[in-house]
């Protein structure tokens, strides 16, 4: 059987090189290891790790919160980060193809193509949000230093009690007068568009387009300037942080008894691992397609890449969580900060306002968070966009980007940009963005493990890149499917009563092909088995 095995892994290997070699996704253009690790990495330091944490509002949550993320992230998205880029590596293929070795799991590449799609959707909104603040950066004043008389609800001075109907400064601007948001909530339709952002939205999907028209050439320029500016930018808000009055707050309200009152805050610590490390999605594989012939540590930039993002999701969530317990300080106890896509926002604004130099330190986070949005949304639109091959089709892959780009902008500008727009963010991160990362997952190791071989795979990887994978990485991949599909099977089990209809109608539509496809494909297989015995 393992002869068999190392067989077809072979003939996969020297099958995949020379349609690579016939027909490459693109010109070999990696002259060293280093230029290919920093793409890899730069893909794993983008606007989620400095923007998406779900328990900024509750200090409470937020330690035991990313404790746990921690630790799935070593045991459980280390190892799947390293398997797609592996898979990536050995078929040198985009995220449909990359199945040829076990076609019983094309569905898996459409459902990550669907993961990709709503994660698109949703990073353009929040580039359109920075590239706002980063205009109001440049006013006399940061306009969210002080209360607008206009503001309603009201808003509240510092250093005294916050009343219940009323906002912080900087709260009451981004909700009053970027987002123009409809606190009643999505009750009468989704409201008007609000234009300034619906033009700031639609600036940066041309600048995704521009991006990603030149397919990885382009984004990799962006990598040493953003990566560079980024850990600069934490650094310097690591160092400011710890100043602020009130900012070991988090760890005074800290309460580990939330890591046994339910099991919520533990299935989305697995779901913001997997998010934080661009699994499910399909962004992997692709750079993994692109890994130079000649040999490759693979361990080592899944290693840097997987570091990387550690680093700047934890500073990043550490300066938030000093300038929340700051904000609690000035206001006795209360900073009525919303839970979702908004509150980064809002402590972002909170924290340069509290440095010297705040208009500098403004303009420069901003504009920051707005090219790693670009950037990490123009990644995803390359990963759908190479899923389209042949010769033919690349020709005019301009005017496929062009329709994709100008599709995002029309649904996002009718949608993520109205009055209502931090709604649909919000049910967007929750439900499509996060929840079928686990199956999907679950369903990569699976096929990897159980149907294509493990061994067989392995050997392929060494093949490839004359690394053999670490026995820590196999354990991992044979143990977390069966642990990942009971975790998701129990949460769906409960979503009448857990979860709204609409969001888990779209995580089931989104991980679906994955059973139509093995379905057809049982079904068809078992066919043409009868039909070759009744021929005999």
């Amino acid at each position: 059987m393992s002869d068999t095995a190392s067989c077809d892994s072979k003939s996969l290997s020297e099958s995949a090189d020379s349609e690579s070699t016939i027909n490459p996704l693109m010109k070999e253009r990696w002259t060293n290891n280093i230029s290919y690790r920093q793409l890899v990495m730069s893909s794993c330091v983008g606007i989620c790790q400095l923007w998406w944490h779900p328990y900024l509002h509750d200090l409470r949550k937020l330690l035991p919160f990313l404790f746990l993320y921690n630790v799935f992230s070593l045991l459980l998205a280390y190892p799947l980060f390293y398997l797609e880029l592996a898979l990536g590596v050995v078929t040198k293929k985009g995220v449909l193809r990359c199945w040829d070795l076990a076609p019983i799991a094309r569905g898996v590449g459409f459902a990550m193509l669907g993961s990709c799609l709503f994660t698109t959707l949703a990073l353009g909104s929040v580039g359109a949000w920075c590239l706002a603040l980063f205009v109001h950066s440049f006013h006399s004043f940061l306009p969210w230093l002080h209360c607008a008389a206009s503001a309603r609800p009201a808003c509240a001075a510092r250093h005294r009690p916050l009343p219940s109907d009323s906002e912080t400064p900087a709260h009451s601007f981004f909700f009053n007068f970027v987002l123009n948001l409809k606190r009643e909530g999505l009750e009468g339709g989704l409201g008007n568009i609000v234009w300034e952002l619906a033009w700031y939205y639609i600036i940066c999907w041309v600048l995704i387009y521009f991006v990603a028209v030149k397919r990885i050439y382009s984004y990799s320029k962006l990598v040493m300037y953003k990566d560079l500016t980024a850990f600069f930018l934490l650094l310097c808000c690591g160092a400011g942080a710890v100043r602020l009055d009130g900012a070991g707050r988090m760890f005074h309200d800290c309460d580990w008894s939330v890591l046994f009152n339910g099991f919520d805050i533990w299935l989305e610590a697995i779901e913001y691992a997997l998010l934080q490390m661009s699994i499910s999605h399909g962004t992997l594989i692709m750079l993994g397609s692109y890994c130079p012939k000649e040999r490759h540590r693979l361990g080592t930039t899944a290693m840097l890449a997987f570091g990387a993002s550690k680093i700047s999701c934890m500073i990043s969530a550490f300066v938030l969580g000093a300038t929340h317990g700051a904000l609690m300080k000035d206001y006795e106890n209360s900073s009525h900060l919303w839970s979702g896509s908004g509150s980064a926002m809002i402590l972002w604004s909170e924290f340069v306002a509290r440095v010297p130099g705040s208009q500098f330190w403004s303009a420069l986070l901003f504009f920051t968070l707005f090219v790693l949005s670009v950037s990490s949304a123009a990644l995803l639109v390359q990963t759908m966009m190479s899923t389209f091959t042949g010769r033919s089709i690349r020709k005019i892959a301009w005017a496929f980007h062009i329709v994709v780009c100008l599709l995002f902008c029309f649904i996002g500008t009718i949608t993520l940009c109205t009055q209502g727009g931090q709604y649909i963010l919000n049910f967007l991160m929750y439900w499509p963005v996060s929840k079928p990362r686990v199956p999907i997952a679950a369903a990569i190791a699976v096929v990897v493990t159980y149907v294509y071989g493990q061994t067989a795979f392995c050997e392929d990887v060494f093949f490839a890149v004359g690394e053999y994978p670490a026995v820590f990485m196999r354990v991992c991949w044979a143990l977390w499917p069966p642990i990942l599909l009971t975790v998701f099977v129990t949460e769906l089990g409960l979503w009448p009563y857990t979860g709204t209809i609409a969001g888990w109608l779209i995580v089931l539509f989104t991980v679906s092909p994955i059973a139509l496809v093995i379905l057809f494909y049982s079904v068809f297989k078992c066919r043409v088995r009868n039909i070759v015995r009744d021929g005999k």
